[in-house]
């Protein structure tokens, strides 16, 4: 079709050609408390789109890290222009059109002022469109006639606010339409009312947002709340559209009538595809959107039929965060506190990160959608692990197109592409890829067993110590990131073995135990300055200890060594023993540690009394605590005043804690029951719709050292803060949870991991026998027992792949291993030193044992 630009005459003071005040004022990004998210399910349409209050807010095009629009709603004002309310800020209600689908019903209005909108909202699955059908209603014995009604309208195309173009264009015998361009992304906005005439012009406006565009005509300054201005483009600048709809029949109480938003690679395709979009069957292309989700969700475990409808709507979410080209997905589709964020933070949350997409993809794993988690694998190691060395270190990458990488390192986060964003090393990044391909069986890692060779042999080069923990702002020794990289290690000598590779896997073994057997050295103070001092810490902030040398991965200065931890966001210099987190439960979630590890429960108390709060959330089951800080001394928040995060602030309460602590119970207690407390929590922590954000609000509190942590005026502990709602890691851990619950055991503990480290019992396969091994032996300081013999599970004699005991029951070690049943097996004990040599049991010969079916409890004396 062709295209030209809209002509018509002046009248009053509209404003012919282009809008004046360019570029306009600093762009702003949209909220990031979401009510709802979607995308079609299945088809071509590349349309992500999010809503804030009801009214359409960030949507993505045409890959989910990429933003394209902020802002798309109504303005109501009156006829005689006493009154302009901005939809957004009015009273709204949103809910989905059908519990297994991501369309959305979204309702707002004023009663004061007599006008109520009704929206179903949805993509077209064929095509690059967003769908409104809107309902206009006036109320209470008002007309149509009596009001007038505006699109308004934010582009934001090609993730940025500046240098965004608008016109007015018109397809040749067509209705008009409000489009923007910015490179090779556009948009064009059509509605199947006509737009209003005046004097012969078409109502249409784009201008320079704060100076020119349709909300400063209308609101700003001194505006009188009617359209006065009719700008035909809007170049390189801050752009906003408006357009004023013509109503109909002014008796009528009510109109509907058809909003659409079309993109493309530039304003004629755009207009084209929203045209085509429009002249449509509406309704076919909503079932047909429907349809793909209720396909979906009826492709997912119903959990025994516990799922419920937050299980499936924390599935669908997360389905949203995919992008459908690459196979990523995204943290959130958003910016925290966007409405204070601009062009400079480009990435937001709608990036990845390993670690997030671990979590969230493992879910739904667990959720039963294999294909997702089998093409994110394949998306870590194919698209974003990195391949070559260059640069010297981490921010230090002079002549690297992609910045510092490493041969088999994953990026700190990343944009869709693989493009790394930030570049950070984070340690335990290097270790999920790993432990998510494990999990999914051979037909998923032995194809990559080359890259994750890669991985393993990166994290023996580069860990234990890490660049950055899991909250990514400081280096050293942290129990959640060494969990991590030992249940890491002890996948990828499993995926070795199975490849015919015991040499690698002897030398991750290695190593996974050698942490293992530190952690506590490393990470768990007996000087701490809360209770009796004895609990893991946050972090060990020392450097390593260096050297060639096996110890030379040991940390320089131990835990109870005075040390100052410079806590990131304004929270200061810290003695490292006086801060602590919740990262230790990630050594029992990772089969690291068992869940009633002394060194684990000492933390416990530690933990929700330094970081606990008990909120009132009725419907909950009472639980003397069920919400957590970060961290104490966070500065991730909102500052006290209310205002947004801006580099320094406070932390509030994160309902990822309460999912990691009802897990962690289940482990403890060794029943689903133990869980379900935490989950009926964690519902009431979700936004109306069901969304669980980053954080909640708490009761005003002073945490330890005068750390003041306030809920502002207007704000009720427990609900979301503006951060960003949802975040995927939270919909996740929901999954995670509730699984766990139904299963009566951790779904996603990793066995190579927790079998190794007597942390978990794993059910023997049909032609083999659990042997519970119990040996009474005297060792020095940092020697282990170890048991090995002439079968897989014991390690068929190599030292390194051999099986390490449990040593809570002093003399007396543990541990169990599944062998084959009614075989003789030859077996015996050594002790390995911290340095990796080793020195066996004095005895004549070899120890023999053969497994019953039914099991076999050994009770040994091993002299040396």
């Amino acid at each position: 079709m062709g295209l030209a630009l809209l002509a018509g005459s002046l009248s009053g003071a509209a404003q012919a050609g282009e809008a004046f005040g360019a570029p306009g004022l600093t762009p702003v990004r949209g909220p990031a408390a979401k009510s709802f998210v979607g995308v079609a399910a299945e088809g071509p349409s590349r349309v992500y789109f999010t809503g804030y209050r009801g009214v359409v807010s960030e949507v993505f095009y045409p890959a989910v890290d990429t933003q394209a629009a902020v802002d798309l709603q109504f303005l109501v004002g009156d006829a005689g222009g006493g009154f302009i309310d901005e939809e957004k800020r009015q009273d709204y209600r949103v809910q989905r059109l059908h519990p297994r689908s991501m369309s959305w019903q979204a309702q707002t209005g004023n009663s004061a002022h007599h006008w109520r909108i009704s929206k179903r909202i949805f993509t077209d699955p064929a095509r690059d469109a967003l769908i409104q059908r809107v309902t206009f209603s006036a109320l209470d014995g008002r007309r149509v006639g009596d009001f007038r009604l505006y699109l308004l309208f934010k582009p934001y195309l090609d993730n940025a606010g500046a240098g965004n173009s608008a016109a007015t264009l018109t397809r040749v015998g067509g209705d008009a339409a409000l489009a923007a361009s910015r490179n090779q992304r556009a948009s064009a906005l059509l509605s199947s009312l006509p737009w209003k005439t005046q004097n012969g012009r078409r109502m249409l406006s784009s201008g320079f947002v704060g100076l020119s565009d349709g909300w400063t005509d209308l609101l700003g300054g001194a505006a009188d709340k009617r359209m006065d201005w009719t700008f035909d483009s809007a170049g390189n600048g801050n752009v906003a559209q408006m357009g004023w709809l013509e109503l109909g029949d002014p008796r009528a109480t009510s109109v509907s009538f058809d909003v659409v938003l079309g993109f493309g690679a530039s304003q004629g395709q755009a207009l084209d595809t929203a045209a085509a979009a429009l002249g449509g069957d509406l309704e076919a292309a909503q079932r047909r959107y429907d349809a793909g989700w209720q396909a979906y969700a009826a492709g997912l475990s119903d959990q025994g039929g516990s799922a419920d409808d937050g299980y499936y709507l924390a599935a669908m979410t997360l389905k949203t965060m995919q992008d459908k080209a690459s196979g990523a997905m995204v943290a959130g589709l958003g910016t925290p506190w966007g409405a204070s964020q601009g062009d400079a933070n480009a990435g937001g949350y709608h990036l990845v990160w390993p670690r997030d997409l671990f979590k969230f993809a493992n879910a739904l794993l667990t959720a039963g959608d294999r294909a997702t988690a089998a093409r994110v694998t394949d998306y870590l190691f194919n698209t974003l692990q990195q391949r070559r060395d260059c640069g010297v270190a981490e921010y230090d990458a002079a002549g690297c197109p992609d910045g510092f990488s490493r041969n088999g390192r994953f990026p700190q986060n990343a944009w869709v592409s693989g493009a790394q964003y930030w570049q950070g090393t984070q340690m335990d990044e290097q270790a999920m890829p790993i432990l998510l391909a494990w999990r999914q069986g051979p037909a998923v890692y032995s194809p990559l067993w080359p890259r994750i060779k890669l991985a393993a042999d990166y994290i023996l080069s580069a860990g234990p110590w890490t660049y950055q923990e899991r909250w990514e702002e400081n280096s050293g020794y942290s129990p959640s990131t060494l969990a991590a990289q030992i249940a890491g290690l002890a996948a990828a000598a499993d995926i070795a073995r199975a490849n015919g590779d015991d040499a690698s896997a002897a030398r991750y073994l290695s190593t996974a135990d050698y942490w293992q057997q530190n952690v506590d050295a490393w990470t768990f103070t007996r000087s701490g300055g809360f209770g009796d001092g004895r609990y893991y810490l946050r972090l060990n902030p020392s450097a390593r200890a260096g050297g060639v040398s096996r110890t030379g991965q040991a940390p320089a200065l131990g835990p109870d060594t005075p040390q100052t931890l410079e806590v990131k966001n304004g929270g200061g210099g810290r003695d490292a023993r006086r801060v602590v987190d919740g990262g230790f439960l990630e050594l029992v979630r990772m089969g690291v540690k068992r869940a009633d590890d002394p060194a684990v429960l000492a933390t416990l108390g530690i933990y929700d009394a330094v970081l606990g709060q008990r909120l009132d959330l009725p419907g909950a089951t009472a639980l003397p605590v069920n919400a957590w800080f970060r961290y104490n001394f966070d500065g991730y928040g909102e500052r006290n005043d209310g205002g947004d995060f801006a580099g320094s602030g406070v932390g509030r309460l994160w309902p990822i804690f309460t999912a990691e602590r009802g897990i962690y119970e289940i482990a403890r207690q060794g029943g689903g029951a133990a869980g379900q407390p935490y989950l009926a929590a964690l519902k009431q922590l979700a936004t109306p719709e069901g969304m669980l954000p980053e954080q909640v609000w708490p009761h005003s509190a002073v945490l330890p050292d005068g750390w003041a942590v306030e809920t502002p005026v207007g704000n009720r502990a427990g609900t979301p803060t503006r951060s960003i709602a949802p975040l995927s890691w939270a919909m996740g851990e929901y999954i995670s949870l509730l699984a766990s619950i139904r299963a009566g055991r951790v779904v996603d503990l990793p066995e190579a991991a927790c079998a190794r480290y007597y942390a978990c019992r794993v059910e023997p396969k049909a032609d083999e026998a659990t042997v519970e091994i119990q040996a009474a032996a005297d060792t020095s300081w940092g020697q282990q027992l170890y048991v090995t013999g002439a079968a897989r599970g014991l390690g068929n004699w190599n030292t390194d792949l051999g099986l390490p005991a449990d040593a809570a029951a002093y003399p007396l070690w543990r541990t169990r291993v599944n062998l084959p049943a009614g075989q003789r097996i030859e077996y015996k004990y050594y002790r390995k030193n911290a340095d990796g040599s080793v020195s066996w049991e004095q005895r004549a010969g070899n120890r023999v044992l053969q497994a019953p079916a039914g099991g076999l409890t050994l009770n040994d004396q091993v002299v040396w």
